[in-house]
């Protein structure tokens, strides 16, 4: 009462104009002064109570401008009172919302202030129980974003479903259950008639083939084939011959001892056996280096300084003794200066000693030529051995496709040139067209191919000889028919009950084929008569049968 008192005495103010201040945080915690029993009480509960409700709202004011800059900042709680954050602003930079999945669907627990600033935990799912989870809550609905590009997505791994559905690339595909496919009515009832069609389809073509077979037209219908079946493998192999007693691999169940390995008749020994060095193929081609091309000056000096060498070699064994002397060379030119004195006493006799001598000379000589000269034996010996020396080169084969050997000169001309050139092969006649197989070397092959594609002259026919036919009516005795009469015979019954002439018009010859070969398939030029494709075929063999049938399919340029 006093210090009221002291106060009206110095003129402060009245106790009704009395107002308490705002008290800080400090002066909260102070214990207050006794006041008068005059002066009203003041409420200091409701004053601590503004005081807590300002720093919360300056706290609370603190964490919204915490969370708008950094949204992954959980909001602090006051009680059990939920702050709900005001939601942040959509943009570009640090600006952009927060992906859905990102965000954590479960409920804020109430955190302390020592909680407030830890790390950051992932608000992803870390595990596929939690995906699964994840992606089945209803997603909170997402900003508008440009449509989706066609184009292929950033991760290869990723599969299209997972980033059309709207999940993030690399997440596990949810697996989709398979559904029933019933087979629709009567699919096997249509497979199974298809299969009786083709199997009375197979049965017809094999009928058609089998009266093909028996009339001779395999070729014609094209419906037989000949099934090439390979032999069975041996019993024993030849390299396991020698080493099984009873030739048979049972011997391997009686024990290595029975097995000729160890033993002293075995082939296998301690001695190492060498390989037999076999030439190359290539060798034979080989073509050997041509000497040097001379001039006729050159050839003249080699010839007279070989010559001027074998003279000087004779004088000197003359000199030496060894051989006699030559006798003189007398010619009537000489005659007086080497015959002087035998010449003036009997020129009669020494004309007629030198012109015998002469003679002799001249005889001797004619008869030295004539024994270097080759018989004709031996003659055509060294034309074979040439032969022989091309062939060694390599062989080589050709085939011509000939429209009509109607002309008999053609028929020679084909025959012959190939017996003469070394070649061997056949010629095949048919209504349709005719077929010439050769083989041989190279050079032989390369001169026949000239003849039959430039030299001869198809469209033109021969010119008829005089005394061809018999006009005597007299017995002619039988004699063996050469190849040209033969060759005639077949021919004509090729073309047997053909009456009109054919035409060499438009006859034409054509190299279907050329090329090397292994080794001959004919032993000699021969001619057959084949009306069929079968026939034709088993006169070539296995190994030219398919070109008849090359021939018979082959179109000149010309005609392309």
């Amino acid at each position: 009462m006093a210090s009221f008192g002291v106060g009206k005495k110095l003129g402060g103010p009245s106790p009704s104009q009395f107002t308490v201040p705002a008290l800080s945080s400090t002066s909260a915690s102070l214990p207050a002064r006794p006041a008068a029993a005059t002066t009203p009480t003041l409420n200091l509960t409701e004053m601590a109570r503004q005081v807590a409700e300002a720093k919360r709202l300056a706290a609370t004011s603190l964490a919204n401008k915490a969370v708008q800059q950094n949204p992954y900042l959980s909001l602090p709680t006051a009680g059990k009172k939920k702050v709900v954050p005001e939601p942040a602003p959509v943009g570009s930079g640090l600006k952009t919302a927060v992906h859905p999945l990102l965000l954590d669907p479960a409920p804020l627990a109430p955190q302390s202030s020592k909680d407030r600033y830890k790390p950051m935990q992932p608000k992803f799912a870390s595990i596929k129980a939690n995906a699964r989870i994840a992606s089945a809550s209803p997603a909170p609905p997402t900003p508008p974003s440009r449509p989706p590009s066609t184009a292929e997505p950033s991760n290869p791994y990723a599969t299209t479903s997972t980033t059309l559905e709207g999940g993030f690339q690399g997440a596990p595909r949810m697996r989709v259950g398979g559904t029933f496919r019933f087979n629709p009515k009567g699919k096997y009832v249509q497979l199974a008639e298809q299969m009786r069609k083709e199997a009375q389809l197979g049965a017809i073509k094999q009928r058609i083939a089998e009266r093909a077979a028996k009339a001779g037209l395999d070729s014609e219908f094209e419906v037989l084939e000949k099934n090439i079946r390979s032999e069975a493998p041996p019993e024993v192999e030849w390299w396991d011959v020698a080493l099984l007693p009873n030739k048979t691999y049972d011997d391997l169940d009686l024990g290595m001892d029975v097995v000729k390995i160890r033993t002293e008749d075995s082939p296998i020994n301690e001695y190492v056996q060498h390989p037999i060095p076999i030439p190359a193929p290539w060798d034979k081609n080989a073509v050997p280096l041509k000497p040097l091309k001379l001039t006729k000056t050159e050839t003249k000096k080699i010839r007279r300084n070989r010559r001027k060498a074998e003279q000087q070699d004779k004088q000197d064994r003359i000199r030496m003794g060894l051989i006699p002397p030559d006798p003189p060379k007398v010619r009537l030119a000489n005659l007086m200066k080497v015959l002087t004195s035998d010449a003036v006493q009997d020129p009669t006799k020494v004309e007629a000693r030198v012109r015998r001598e002469v003679a002799m000379r001249k005889l001797a000589h004619d008869k030295m030529n004539e024994s270097r000269k080759l018989t004709d034996e031996q003659r055509r010996q060294k034309i074979e051995n040439k032969k022989l020396e091309e062939e060694k080169k390599g062989l080589f084969g050709a085939v011509y496709k000939i429209k009509t050997l109607k002309d008999p000169s053609h028929r020679f001309k084909v025959r012959k040139n190939a017996e003469q050139c070394g070649l061997t092969g056949i010629t095949l006649f048919n209504p349709n067209y005719n077929l010439v197989i050769v083989e041989g070397s190279a050079k032989a092959i390369k001169q026949y191919n000239r003849l039959m594609t430039v030299r001869i002259n198809w469209t033109q026919a021969a010119q008829a000889r005089h005394g061809d036919d018999d006009e005597g009516g007299g017995e002619t005795e039988e004699k063996p028919l050469n190849p040209l009469e033969e060759e005639e015979i077949l021919f004509n019954q090729n073309h047997e009950g053909e009456d009109e002439e054919v035409s060499l018009e438009d006859n034409r010859c054509d190299l279907t084929w050329e090329g090397p070969l292994r080794d001959r398939a004919f032993k000699a030029f021969k001619v057959r008569n084949c009306p069929t494709d079968t026939i034709a075929k088993d006169a070539l063999g296995p190994r030219w049968m398919g070109h008849w049938d090359l021939a018979k399919s082959f179109i000149p340029e010309e005609e392309l």
